[in-house]
């Protein structure tokens, strides 16, 4: 049982560390015993004979250097630390203190779960709120580039050379753009609930997988949406005489 748990540990420790998080144990306890720990459990740092205000000093310093730290405690002497963290997670079966002075309490007690739970979901909304932000504006700007030269190709002949997408008349350019966003929208509310699939890589390659993915999508979408849109409203809007 103990070596499941251990295992456990390292695994989550090992995903911290994996989404970028520098994970630092202070404990009371003497050098020896906390590298032996800390070996073991997988943290990558740690600070022996701790005191409170050790925690402190170390909080401050990783801030000065423009991080953000959150700090996980259960005791009296953890509060001043977890009230300096940006970020304090105290445990639940901690003392009233910490629970006090931090800004979440864990109902488990498993502090790295919680920190992996904390951390991965707000990196799946940050995600989320970005592919929707990219998906939109390069929806927006393709859309426009599509219908603009339609719109006003009666009134502007030049302007012909630019409708790429040969769409029929000018009604059926703004027809067939309104219809498009009334079908898009509700389309994009089942991806903003479920929100988008978080996996652990670099900020460079997440950046790059979301341009390829939602900017292209943005791009090529309003141009085969509303292409079809337009074929089906043509002969419908010649039968009314419009």
């Amino acid at each position: 049982m103990k070596d499941t748990v251990k295992e456990g540990m390292t695994e989550r420790f090992e995903r911290l560390h994996a989404i970028g998080i520098k994970t630092i144990m202070c404990t009371g306890d003497n050098p020896l015993t906390a590298a032996t720990i800390a070996k073991e459990a997988g943290v990558a740092g740690f600070i022996a004979e701790c005191k409170p205000e050790d925690k402190i000093e170390v909080i401050k310093k990783e801030q000065a250097e423009g991080k953000v730290v959150a700090m996980t405690g259960d005791g009296t002497n953890d509060a001043p630390a977890l009230a300096q963290a940006n970020v304090g997670l105290a445990m639940n079966s901690g003392t009233t203190a910490a629970k006090e002075a931090a800004n979440m309490v864990d109902l488990d007690s498993d502090p790295t779960k919680m920190i992996l739970e904390v951390v991965e979901i707000g990196k799946q909304l940050l995600i989320t709120r970005g592919s929707l932000t990219t998906f939109s504006i390069a929806n927006d700007i393709a859309k426009y580039f599509a219908i603009i030269p339609a719109m006003f190709m009666r009134a502007i002949p030049e302007l012909n050379v630019l409708n790429i997408m040969n769409l029929a008349t000018p009604n059926t350019a703004i027809l067939s753009a309104l219809i498009f966003n009334a079908v898009i929208i509700p389309c994009l509310i089942p991806l903003a609930m479920k929100g988008v699939q978080y996996r652990p890589m670099s900020s460079e390659k997440m950046l790059l997988r979301n341009m390829m993915i939602f900017g292209v999508g943005g791009i090529i979408t309003p141009f085969i949406g509303i292409k079809i849109i337009d074929m089906i409203l043509y002969p419908i809007l010649g039968l009314l005489g419009m």
